[in-house]
């Protein structure tokens, strides 16, 4: 099984960006994210799910480069950037690119071409 949704919600459990690579309804994407916010925010520091942390830190890393040192802000007025830059990134809910600059490309060309 792949990725079935991408989810960012910051330390007040409010959700910054969810995009999800399968079919769920509203109420099941709101009990879903609660029920995720609710462990997360109460999970073991002594957890390491390696591959899911790399790709975290890519797509961290990646928001980085676009935006300089992002933020919360970044996210919420770029929204559309940043599921862009995921969409690059996973597709079927697999990982299909890990380059930053192959990402963030198209990206700078529409910038260009605006």
């Amino acid at each position: 099984m792949g990725i079935r949704f991408v989810l960012l919600v910051n330390k007040q459990g409010q959700t910054r960006l969810a995009q999800y690579f399968e079919h769920l309804s509203i109420d099941e994407r709101r009990a879903l994210e609660g029920e995720i916010v609710r462990k997360c925010l109460a999970r073991n520091d002594q957890q390491n799910e390696l591959a899911i942390l790399e790709f975290i830190h890519l797509l961290v890393e990646t928001m980085d480069r676009h935006f300089g040192n992002v933020c919360e802000l970044d996210i919420m007025f770029h929204l559309e950037k940043v599921h862009f830059m995921l969409e690059e990134m996973v597709m079927n809910g697999c990982i299909v690119e890990t380059s930053k600059t192959n990402i963030l490309s198209p990206i700078q060309l529409m910038e260009k071409a605006s």
